[in-house]
């Protein structure tokens, strides 16, 4: 689900005016993403993405446009906010904050192959280091408090056996505190719809509304989940390696992190469990609706829980062999 708010002809055109990027030509909706009401905006002087923000704050998002700025600064494809006559990003729109970005060509892949898999490794890799020197700061709202406060309101609306499965993993996951692992900005939603491609080129790396200072250990974890799970939930071992290493060769990992992996990947599968759990039972009313499924990362939850140790990780031998 995308689109919360509607946008009428008059009211885009009083926005733009606060522009120089043209007259509006034509704006329509985005169905991917869940938290923001997203368009594709075509105006008389280029292709843009018109976002308008429907649970940040406003003063939240600055964040989010200064780090994108940042990093397509630093040569990461991901869009530019572009600034209004008075060189602001943030504006308002149908009384909500709102921003517009430079639409980014490709398209995103449903069924990645092990170039594109590994081109992604290796952009999370250049991103987690090209942030480095981001000033802000952004505690990450979906960390281990979320997660204790989405599993109360949940808790009578789950089978036996899921609260179980819950508490059981919640209570793992208090025990592995990973603020010991390096840590830095994170893009925390770097999934196959927030990745565009050409072929096999890699050319821009979308919403950043989830970023925030975590775990790089984390984000590594969210994004093989989320590249090269199978749809029973297990790891595709090709792809899994095709992205670990690649992600190794920009950022390489230290021995803390790569113990510490097996965690990583069962708190990244609990994190987007609960979130689609959290949407499903309270839904957010929407003109376009579409509700992701919780049973798929449930999946990948029980799948990495059998991955008791980091030999289980596929191709985890012929990895260790070469960190030595």
């Amino acid at each position: 689900m995308s689109v919360y708010t509607a946008v009428s002809a008059e009211a885009l055109e009083n926005f733009l005016g606060r522009y120089d990027i043209g007259q509006a030509q034509s704006l329509r909706g985005i169905s991917a993403g869940v938290e923001n009401s997203n368009f594709f905006l075509d105006t008389s002087e280029g292709e843009f993405v018109l976002t308008i923000f429907e649970r940040l704050a406003a003063t939240e998002i600055p964040y989010f446009l200064e780090l994108t700025a940042h990093l397509a600064h630093h040569g990461i494809p991901c869009p530019q906010p572009i600034a209004d006559r008075e060189g602001h990003y943030l504006q308002s729109l149908c009384g909500k904050p709102a921003a517009i970005v430079q639409k980014l060509s490709g398209k995103s892949v449903e069924l990645p192959n092990p170039g594109q898999t590994r081109a992604v490794g290796a952009l999370l890799g250049r991103m987690h280091k090209a942030a480095e020197g981001f000033p802000l700061r952004r505690e990450n709202p979906r960390g281990l408090r979320w997660w204790i406060e989405a599993s109360g309101q949940l808790s009578s609306h789950l089978s036996p056996m899921d609260a179980r499965l819950l508490s059981d993993e919640l209570q793992f996951q208090q025990n592995h505190c990973k603020s010991h692992l390096p840590h830095g900005v994170i893009h925390a939603d770097l999934f196959r719809d927030n990745a565009l491609f050409e072929g096999n080129l890699l050319t821009g790396v979308i919403d950043f509304y989830y970023a925030a200072d975590d775990a790089y250990l984390y984000d590594l974890a969210i994004t093989l989940n989320a590249w090269c799970s199978q749809p029973d939930g297990a790891l595709d071992a090709e792809l899994a390696h095709c992205l670990w290493e690649a992600y190794q060769r920009e950022r390489p990992l230290s021995n803390d992190e790569i113990a510490c992996w097996p965690a990583a990947l069962r708190g990244a599968a609990l994190r987007f469990w609960l979130s689609r759990l959290h949407d499903f039972h309270f839904p957010r009313p929407g003109d376009l609706t579409h509700t992701k499924d919780p049973e798929e990362y449930r999946r990948i939850l029980v799948a990495r829980r059998e991955m008791a140790e980091w030999t289980d990780f596929p191709g985890a031998e012929g990895l260790r062999a070469a960190l030595k």
